[in-house]
């Protein structure tokens, strides 16, 4: 029996609907005359995609991708619709769309219609608003000009990431975890993979982060170092690693049918990875991400909260994941060690979240002082640079060229509805 919980495409779908996520906040923020360069972009791509332009709709934040006689051309075949669907989403997101000083990247969630009918497009309704962003942008951003400056100040800086992960320059560096106990006192548990500039960035890697997670970009770098690391474990055996992923990341997309086909067929793999949810980022449905939580568990994958005590992170949540790992944020040791503190603050959350969670991890450990301090607090592991600094050339590593951070998505542009779907999507 198949572990997997994953839709069905039904034959009778009659279009692939892509939602351009952002396109109304492109509209109120840069003006009706790059709104209007914006879909020409997207018209144009799809037409370059093969398509033909009686197949494509677009009418609001909306694109309808006619599929009935996609069928009957070599390039598209039915056979994995969802790929068609990435395919096709990836060819929108893959490049930045560039007018003059305006430069910015497509988000797009793409959905089939369960439909045997004709579907009017005059029906179409534009979506919610985005749960991942402030209200509604096409009243909002017209207002607030505060908020506006904002969003354009992380669009550059998202920009600026996301040309390097496209031009191979973000690269991984590996951080252990180490036991605390007496029965694997000072032995590493896993190596947590960390996003790195492979020649030096001129901004600062957090706050291109942060702008990811506010644009609800936050995905493709996600999906990017996730199947970076995959594809190490898959080549290296011994191998256990740990991979960040933004609570943002957590809801419905089509890539994740593809991880999860992939550790299905490889439990060998699943069972070494731990992912790391960071709640800096908002989680934009629940019920989703503790869906999506308790797949990736079932396939044999570990969960590890990260930086607990910081950003949005619940108890609420935590009893809900029923994550396998809890890290504490180093701002909660910081804050236990300053003077006026109880001494037993660190123990009594140590305490609570092991009521959770079998294995607690406290982070940020960096001179003797802290790890004496955590050792008190009987936590289960540790992490700092006290004990290893992350590298980009750990001793297992074969080559001394580091682990660059394979796009996701420019991937996915190479990748034809046909071909065989096991690893593609991964960085293979």
């Amino acid at each position: 029996m198949c572990r997997l919980d994953l839709p069905e495409i039904d034959q009778y779908s009659t279009h692939l609907r892509l939602w351009l996520v952002n396109l109304s906040y492109l509209q109120a923020l840069y003006g009706s005359e790059f709104h209007a360069f914006v879909l020409n972009t997207v018209q144009q791509r799809l037409l370059d995609c093969g398509l033909s332009a009686d197949e494509i709709f677009i009418q609001g934040d909306f694109v309808l991708i006619a599929l009935k006689h996609l069928g009957k051309q070599n390039r598209f075949q039915r056979t994995h619709p969802n790929a068609l669907a990435q395919l096709l989403g990836a060819a929108l997101e893959c490049d930045p769309i560039t007018q003059d000083e305006n430069r910015i990247y497509l988000h797009t969630q793409m959905a089939y219609h369960y439909d045997s009918r004709q579907y009017d497009t005059d029906l179409l309704h534009p979506p919610a608003p985005n749960p991942c962003s402030h209200n509604h942008p096409a009243t909002l951003a017209s207002w607030h000009k505060v908020w506006a400056k904002t969003y354009r100040d992380d669009m550059c800086l998202a920009v600026r990431m996301l040309d390097d992960l496209q031009n191979g320059l973000l690269a991984l560096a590996f951080q252990p975890l180490y036991h605390l106990s007496d029965k694997h006192k000072n032995k590493d548990f896993y190596e947590e993979a960390l996003i790195r500039h492979s020649s030096g960035a001129d901004y600062a890697l957090p706050e291109a982060i942060a702008a990811l997670e506010r644009l609800g970009l936050i995905s493709r770098l996600d999906r990017s170092v996730l199947g970076s690391v995959v594809e190490l474990l898959s080549t290296k055996p011994t191998l256990c690693l740990g991979a960040n992923l933004s609570a943002g990341s957590l809801q419905d997309d089509l890539w994740w049918q593809d991880l999860f086909s992939y550790l299905d067929s490889r439990p060998d793999v699943a069972q070494r990875l731990i992912l790391e949810v960071t709640e800096t980022g908002t989680i934009a449905h629940k019920p989703t991400a503790l869906r999506l939580i308790a797949q990736l568990q079932n396939l044999g994958v570990r969960i590890a909260l990260d930086d607990t005590g910081s950003g949005n992170s619940t108890l609420a949540f935590l009893a809900q994941t029923h994550a396998d790992i809890i890290k504490i944020d180093r701002s909660i040791l910081l804050r236990a060690r300053s003077p006026g503190q109880p001494a037993h603050l660190l123990r009594n959350l140590v305490n609570v979240c092991a009521d959770y969670c079998p294995y607690v991890v406290i982070e940020g450990v960096e001179d003797e002082a802290d790890l004496e301090f955590v050792r008190q607090s009987g936590a289960h592991g540790v992490q700092g640079f006290l004990l290893a600094m992350p590298t980009l050339t750990p001793p297992w590593l074969d080559s001394p060229a580091a682990i660059t951070v394979h796009d996701a998505v420019v991937v996915r542009t190479q990748f034809h509805p046909g071909q065989a779907l096991q690893g593609y999507g991964l960085g293979f």
